[in-house]
C-alpha cells in the first residue's frame, strides 16, 4: 500500500485524477466515514460553477443506501481516504 500525506487542493486533485467508477474508497470527512463502491464520478456543471461529486454504494448496508459526496462542498473537512482501484496498488492518504 501506497502512503501520501497531501495538502487539500492535492487530495482533491488526486480524487479528481485517480478514482474512478467501480473503485472502492474508504473516506472520512467531518464526522462522516463512508466506505464502499463508486458508482459514478460527475464534473457537471452546478449553478454554473464547476462541480465534483461521488456517488458511493455504501457496504454493509441493509438498505442498500447510496451516498452522493460533493467533494468541493467537503474538501475542507476531509481527514483521510484510502483509494482501492480496481487495478492497482491501495494508496492511503491523510490530508495534512
Amino acid at each position: 500500500m501506497k502512503t501520501l500525506e497531501l495538502t487539500t487542493p492535492e487530495a482533491v486533485e488526486y480524487l479528481k485524477e485517480n478514482v474512478k467508477i467501480h473503485d472502492r474508497i474508504e473516506i472520512a470527512y467531518n464526522r462522516i466515514f463512508a466506505e464502499g463502491e463508486v458508482l459514478n464520478v460527475d464534473f457537471s456543471k452546478y449553478f454554473g460553477k464547476p462541480g465534483f461529486k461521488l456517488l458511493i454504494d455504501l457496504d454493509e448496508s441493509d438498505l442498500g443506501a447510496t451516498i452522493e459526496v460533493d467533494v468541493y462542498e467537503v474538501e475542507e473537512d476531509i481527514i483521510e481516504f484510502v483509494h482501492y482501484p480496481k487495478d492497482g496498488e491501495e494508496v492511503d492518504v491523510t490530508v495534512i
